[in-house]
């Protein structure tokens, strides 16, 4: 069964900085009519951290590596050869105001139901029993990741206010298929309309968002930014 009617797909194929792939989802969350997958890549190997987790507590487990702080929660996941979404539904829409852990189920139910039949098969949501605590991510499974026997291959962290909500996702630890992601959005939504250029007028938030939140050192240590 479908999430939405309607979908915007931005297949993002240029990879792009840390700072400018969190800003252009929270650009997407403030402008769109519609609910939006969209897909995209990274320009180095990276790290992003969860809104609420301490840097400096952190330390030296992170590799060398570009850290970046998210606007969604969940914990550090290590981006170098995985495959990044997020799905985001504005404010007003239906969806967004479904509870987070149902949000978070039905996401990656669809997720687990497409990467099987795209021939990984065994992907299932995470029950209780494969929970572990750990600050990296994909090292400890929370409840309703995907889970393909007793690896963990998809997790996301989630943001919902006043502007709608936001699932940041990752895919790892297997090979998706070049065309999943167009798949995967006929999975979710009746009609689909393809984006591959950003709208100016997104672009344009973006660039400020990049500059005066996400690619400053106070937003990383201390989760503040120059936004008026």
């Amino acid at each position: 069964m479908s999430l939405f009617d309607r979908l915007i797909l931005h297949l993002d194929c240029t990879p792009h900085s840390g700072a400018w792939n969190m800003a252009v989802d929270q650009a997407w969350l403030e402008s769109a009519e519609a609910p939006v997958l969209r897909v995209y890549e990274w320009d180095q190997p990276t790290v992003t951290i969860g809104y609420a987790q301490n840097l400096a507590k952190l330390g030296e487990t992170l590799p060398g590596w570009p850290v970046m702080r998210r606007w969604t929660g969940g914990g550090v996941v290590l981006h170098e050869n995985d495959e990044t979404y997020s799905v985001i539904v504005p404010a007003g829409h239906a969806w967004a105001e479904t509870r987070p852990l149902d949000s978070y189920r039905l996401i990656h139910s669809a997720l687990a139901d497409g990467l099987n039949a795209a021939g990984m098969a065994g992907c299932r949501l995470a029950g209780p029993e494969d929970l572990i605590e750990n600050p990296f991510c994909f090292v400890a499974p929370a409840l309703h990741d995907v889970v393909r026997g007793s690896v963990k291959i998809a997790g996301a962290g989630q943001r919902r206010g006043k502007l709608g909500l936001l699932h940041q996702g990752s895919v790892q630890q297997v090979t998706v298929p070049q065309n999943f992601w167009r798949g995967w959005s006929g999975n979710l939504a009746k009609e689909i309309t393809l984006v591959e250029e950003l709208p100016p007028a997104i672009a344009q938030r973006a660039q400020e968002l990049m500059v005066k939140r996400y690619a400053l050192s106070l937003w990383l240590n201390e989760r503040e930014d120059a936004l008026s």
